[in-house]
């Protein structure tokens, strides 16, 4: 018997692992944040530590695809961490950022 599975919009499988991409915030990766992560069982708080470096990876235990045969057992979700920069920064945010940056000088 042969099984395809569709690939998904926003999930990609490997074995019983399932992979997804999380959009945040410079200043959510610098400061840390609760966000909410879609999984294959609807929506989950996931903790994104502060000074998160983008392409992160963060690991969601036992929120992947179940273990064929082990009712109990669960593969993992892997969640990469894309860091969004903004392309054009307001004045006022503009002038902030360099603030920090003469703190780091």
């Amino acid at each position: 018997v042969q099984i395809n599975v569709k690939a998904h919009p926003e999930f990609r499988r490997e074995g019983n692992t399932i992979h997804s991409d999380a959009k945040i915030s410079y200043i959510d990766a610098i400061l840390g944040k609760q966000i909410k992560v879609k999984t294959v069982d609807g929506l989950v708080d996931m903790k994104v530590p502060k000074g998160t470096q983008p392409e992160t990876t963060l690991v969601m235990r036992n929120r992947g695809i179940p273990i064929l045969g082990k009712a109990d057992n669960r593969g993992d979700h892997h969640v990469h961490v894309k860091v969004v920069l903004p392309k054009d920064p307001s004045e006022e945010e503009r002038s902030l950022i360099e603030q920090i940056r003469a703190l780091q000088e």
